[in-house]
């Protein structure tokens, strides 16, 4: 058998472009869930800082009016600068004699520096906001407080009234505010028993306050009229126009006359005024009243000044007191307490000035008593007893509390989904890698 040749057979050639088709084909899908990976992730990371949230300051209470305005840019820091107020500028009384004191006293906000012009000797006992001092003009003068502070300054001004020597000055009753006495004289005239005086207001005679009628002196070779502290007229004058008064006004200058109504027989005569206001003809006489208090109480004693009774938000210091001058008292005695029957007492001094200042602080909304008495040269009655109640207790600053931050919830759903999105990728790269 021969051998019989087989022709060789070929095989076909394993097409190499299969295999690059293959793995370009895995490697976009590969492609394609790395880019979904990282998309998911991006998603994930923004979602949660998108999440994060800035904590929100704890809202401030409104500043007060009083904070507002001395706030230029609304921090509080810088005050935007606004001049002086001055409460008040007092002096007390307004008119004196020669040699005679007066109290001159103020209360100012908002200064830094307070200047009297002209300068007064201080006793002190005064500060910037508050003062009382005791001042003895030679003349009539005129005193002007300036308040200074950065943003400028405030000017008040008072007069003090010095009358002269020889002009007739009546006192002034510091407790009941009237008049004291006035005895009104003049020479007799040839056979007369009975007269007439007129009191005015004015020179001319035209604002009359007092008319005494037909009268007849206690003494017909002494005429005089004698004028009691604020009584009704017809109380002790007999013939005085019904109703008439004698209410004589503290601080006030009063011009009078007088003339004959009957002789020595009884007869009705009328002899011309003392003085004439239209042709000028004979002497005008006339007295001035003093300064003094009004008459709103009905108890003996001192008349309380400062602080009012009942005062409310006090400040505990400086804490300064003042009452009324007392006639002829050249000492006083002050009583601070904190009960109403002054037992439980905190200050007990005595001044000789109608003034006081306690050196000590009082305490926060608590409630103080007091009262003075005159002890120089005579021992007088206690006044009134007045009451304030102290400032409260500024509060304490404490810083706010800072708020803590909330994830809202739509960024938990946000965050639920890109996470489902994370592991779906994830599982469905493997399962492809698988395949």
């Amino acid at each position: 058998m021969g051998l019989g040749l087989i022709e060789p057979r070929l095989t076909p050639p394993i097409s190499v472009s299969i295999l690059p088709t293959r793995l370009g084909t895995g490697m976009k899908k590969n492609r394609r869930y790395w880019a979904l990976i990282a998309v998911s992730l991006v998603v994930l990371v923004s979602s949660a800082a998108g999440c994060i949230v800035i904590p929100q300051e704890t809202p401030q209470e409104s500043a007060p009016p009083s904070a507002l305005l001395n706030d230029s840019d609304g921090t509080g820091d810088s005050p935007t600068p606004y001049p002086p107020v001055i409460n008040s500028f007092i002096v007390s009384p307004e008119t004196v004699g020669p040699g005679e004191s007066v109290i001159l006293s103020w209360d100012v906000s908002g200064a830094t520096t307070v200047t009297i012009h002209p300068a007064i000797g201080s006793t002190g006992s005064s500060g910037v906001e508050h003062g009382i001092e005791q001042v003895s003009p030679t003349t009539t003068t005129t005193y002007t407080l300036t308040a200074t502070n950065e943003a400028g300054n405030t000017t008040s001004s008072v007069m003090v009234t010095v009358t002269s020597a020889d002009e007739t000055l009546v006192g002034c009753d510091p407790v009941s505010g009237r008049n004291q006495e006035v005895d009104l004289t003049w020479e007799e005239l040839c056979l007369s028993s009975q007269y007439q005086v007129q009191i005015a207001k004015d020179p001319a005679f035209t604002l009359i306050v007092f008319d005494s009628g037909i009268f007849a002196p206690a003494s017909s070779t002494s005429p005089a009229l004698i004028i009691p502290p604020g009584a009704p007229a017809t109380s002790w004058l007999a013939g005085a126009t019904p109703g008439m008064y004698a209410p004589l006004e503290a601080g006030h200058t009063y011009y009078w006359r007088a003339r004959v109504r009957g002789d020595a027989w009884g007869g009705s005569i009328r002899s011309p005024w003392s003085y004439e206001p239209f042709t000028g003809q004979g002497n005008l006489r006339s007295f001035t009243i003093k300064s003094g208090l009004p008459a709103t109480t009905a108890y003996h004693g001192l008349q309380l000044l400062f602080p009012n009774n009942a005062c409310i938000g006090c400040p505990v210091k400086p804490a300064s007191f003042s009452w009324s001058l007392f006639k002829e008292c050249t000492r006083y005695k002050f009583v601070l307490a904190r009960d109403a029957a002054l037992t439980d007492v905190v200050a007990e001094a005595e001044v000789a000035t109608t003034a006081y200042e306690y050196e000590g602080t009082l305490d926060y909304g608590t409630s103080y008593f007091w009262r003075v008495m005159a002890v120089e040269p005579a021992p007088s009655d206690w006044s009134a007893v007045f009451t304030l109640q102290t400032e409260a207790a500024p509060l304490p600053t404490t810083p706010p509390t800072p708020a803590t931050p909330a994830t809202p919830l739509w960024a938990w759903v946000v965050m639920a989904i890109a996470g489902i999105l994370v592991i779906t990728t994830i599982v469905l790269t493997f399962i492809a890698r698988r395949r």
